[in-house]
């Protein structure tokens, strides 16, 4: 399974008022060959406290940058690809589906077609909770017909604030007042910035009140599978939630019991989040979703359901 990275930035209310009135936007990179040249995310709704999230997986594309704007373009299709991987494009522009080769820390694109921009793409959880694909690197320099490149991402992210910048913005200048923050050998950071530094907070104690957010009562038009019913539930909401875990229970198979509760064991960060989110109605709709969703995936509907907020 595929470990998820997240980054928790803290911001003071009285810093908070003083960043969104002078209408800065919080800013997150990833690494790769070694620097950072593409926003991956920038956020204008930030709160006191964000999370942002992802995993290691990446969309190899060749594009071009939009002429009168340092904005990234990508002109082939985003292809499925992991490290030790490569593809090719070919003289028609097309780009293959991946392939086992090269170095086994990299991503390989190699170029029959011409002059073109290899990049990177990757899907993230904004500080919102949407999750989106969205450009991380786009290379320099274009290479050529019968070049290739090796591209090298790391679980490295960095995270300013700026003014006037959105999603995908292609940059080469060194950000101001940004933090570094290296997951390779960690799967979460969290760190708090006063408007001139950054600091780490001293690590809160972990939730041990497993508290449930919302819990599904259902009577469901035929019997279904509950280890399936329930990977399909948890995938959903690990995508978005990554604080919460699902419980799925029946007694026949036809009646289930669906809890939505607080994760064990996550730090002081998720569960100040967490805890925010649940008293969002808007947060209740879409767990709701998630399990009707479930139940249209299983071939099934339901007779009855109610939704009990906690």
């Amino acid at each position: 399974m595929t470990d998820t990275k997240s980054v928790t930035i803290r911001i003071p209310d009285a810093k908070l008022e003083e960043l969104k009135d002078a209408e800065y936007k919080l800013c997150f990179a990833k690494k790769v060959n070694d620097h950072y040249n593409v926003v991956w995310k920038s956020a204008d709704d930030y709160l006191t406290e964000n999370t942002f999230s992802w995993q290691p997986q990446y969309r190899l594309y060749g594009g071009k940058i939009v002429e009168g704007t340092p904005r990234v373009h990508v002109q082939t299709r985003q292809v499925p690809i992991g490290l030790g991987e490569e593809a090719t494009l070919d003289k028609a522009g097309v780009l293959s589906d991946a392939s086992t080769g090269g170095p086994d820390t990299g991503i390989t694109m190699y170029n029959e077609y011409g002059p073109i921009h290899p990049g990177l793409s990757a899907y993230s959880t904004d500080i919102d909770g949407k999750t989106t694909l969205t450009p991380i690197y786009f290379a320099d320099k274009p290479i050529l017909g019968g070049d290739h490149l090796l591209l090298t991402p790391v679980e490295v992210v960095q995270v300013w604030f700026e003014q006037d910048i959105t999603t995908g913005t292609v940059f080469s200048d060194d950000k101001t007042r940004s933090v570094e923050i290296d997951l390779t050998s960690a799967h979460s950071a969290t760190r708090s910035y006063d408007g001139t530094r950054w600091s780490t907070p001293k690590a809160g104690a972990p939730g041990v009140d497993v508290v449930t957010i919302l819990t599904i009562a259902a009577t469901l038009t035929a019997a279904v599978s509950i280890v399936e019913l329930a990977s399909k539930i948890s995938a959903k909401v690990a995508e978005v939630y990554s604080g919460l875990k699902v419980d799925v229970t029946s007694p026949d198979g036809w009646s289930v019991t669906i809890k939505y509760s607080q994760r064990p064991g996550i730090t002081g960060a998720e569960l100040a989040q967490t805890r925010a989110l649940s008293q969002n109605p808007a947060m209740n709709d879409q767990l709701t979703a998630y399990a009707l969703e479930a139940f249209a995936v299983s071939g099934v509907g339901y007779t009855s359901l109610m939704a009990i907020p906690a």
